[in-house]
């Protein structure tokens, strides 16, 4: 994966999957504290501790349709290559090798209007301050218009670029 965009997409689909009804995903991007930090977090059923345990194999995988996992071992190498932490904590954000964000914008807009029955809660936190979007939020906006329409999915796009500038 090329980007922090796509770790982002890979492993939020890993919620949608565990059932989750609330996905929060929240960015920390400090210069101040040279700090990019990622968490998402989920209300979906969870992991044994064995499955734990076993997503530091880089090739495991608990989907039935194909037999090797690479999206958390992929995460979890350009995290520690940045000098950050496998629990998508932090990455050092002046490290030579941390990836470009990608398009986070569309990464963000897209979730909430594809899920519309996942409560998404998008939080970017920066030096100048912090700017927070959710699903019921959105919803109550367009009230009763499916979100999945281009020119809702654009707008919500650019209302995301223009707080986040990715």
């Amino acid at each position: 994966m090329k980007s922090l965009d796509l770790h982002i997409i890979d492993i939020t689909h890993n919620s949608i999957r565990a059932g989750a009804t609330e996905i929060t995903i929240e960015m920390e991007d400090s210069a101040a504290r040279d700090l990019l930090s990622i968490k998402i977090i989920d209300n979906g059923c969870g992991m044994p501790e064995d499955m734990i345990q076993a997503i530091n194999d880089r090739f495991y995988s608990c989907r039935k349709e194909r037999k090797i996992g690479m999206g958390i071992a992929l995460l979890k190498f350009h995290s520690e290559m940045c000098n950050g932490n496998f629990y998508l904590k932090s990455y050092q954000r002046s490290h030579i090798d941390l990836q470009p964000k990608g398009d986070l914008s569309g990464c963000f807009a897209n979730f909430i209007c594809q899920y519309q029955d996942i409560n998404f809660i998008i939080r970017y936190i920066t030096d100048e301050g912090t700017f927070e979007l959710s699903t019921a939020e959105v919803k109550e906006v367009f009230e009763g218009m499916n979100l999945n329409d281009w020119e809702i999915i654009k707008s919500l796009t650019e209302l995301i670029h223009e707080n986040i500038g990715s």
